[in-house]
């Protein structure tokens, strides 16, 4: 009986896949990053079958950094990837959510921040954990804290909280703060909504040039750019 990689048991070709496509950091599909050279070519050249198979946990096993993200951009990445790839990923991190109006009665979350989570909820169906960045959440925290009217704090996380809670697959939601940010009145009110509250000391997170393109449908023509980002072939 003939012998190759498919015919390996499950549990060694996934070893292989891991040692080949899993990276400790987060990964931004909008910076000029490429998965090309980190990764190792022939195995997402091999077939489509194991293109597949390493594509599934590519997007399973990774965490996708969104903050430099707009909605667009999100909606156009899970888009290119294909709802097989996207229904794969299961942790991302994004920007605390911004909000439009801080007032007694009026607390309102910008556009851009329901855009991308409304995105994320439409189509990741199984993601378990979201996380928020550091910048983003000290800085908001920090606002919130300076409100004349804590109840406004605690409104304006309450909505925050129901927007997260509207991705039902989500189990985990990680707001990264720093050791010296918040007061403890905000982080009780964030840990009282289930949320782990992960205080570090502050580093400075650097911005970076967008380089995402468009998709093609075509397995030969645009083979390359398929294995570039785990295109979904089917």
């Amino acid at each position: 009986m003939s012998t190759n990689f498919l015919t390996l048991p499950s549990e060694l070709r996934n070893r292989v896949y891991e040692l080949c496509v899993l990276h400790e950091e987060h990964l931004d599909p909008w910076t000029n990053y490429s998965p090309r050279q980190e990764l190792t070519p022939g195995l997402l050249r091999a077939n489509k079958a194991v293109h597949r198979e390493t594509s599934s946990m590519f997007y399973a096993h990774n965490r996708f950094n969104f903050t430099t993200a707009t909605p667009e951009d999100v909606a156009s990445f899970l888009g290119t990837i294909g709802p097989n790839n996207a229904d794969c990923i299961q942790h991302v991190c994004i920007n605390f959510p911004t909000f439009r109006y801080l007032d007694p009665g009026d607390v309102t979350l910008e556009e851009s921040s329901i855009g991308i989570l409304t995105n994320i909820q439409s189509r990741c169906a199984n993601l378990s954990t979201l996380t928020t960045s550091l910048c983003s959440t000290n800085a908001m925290a920090l606002k919130l804290d300076a409100l004349d009217y804590p109840k406004i704090a605690t409104e304006a996380l309450e909505l925050v909280n129901t927007r997260f809670r509207a991705i039902s697959s989500l189990q985990d939601i990680v707001v990264e703060v720093c050791e010296d940010g918040p007061s403890h009145y905000i982080r009780r009110k964030m840990e009282s909504h289930g949320w782990t509250v992960s205080a570090t000391e502050y580093i400075e997170e650097l911005g970076s040039d967008k380089s995402f393109g468009d998709s093609e449908d075509d397995w030969d023509h645009d083979y390359d750019y398929g294995y570039d980002y785990g295109y979904d072939y089917d």
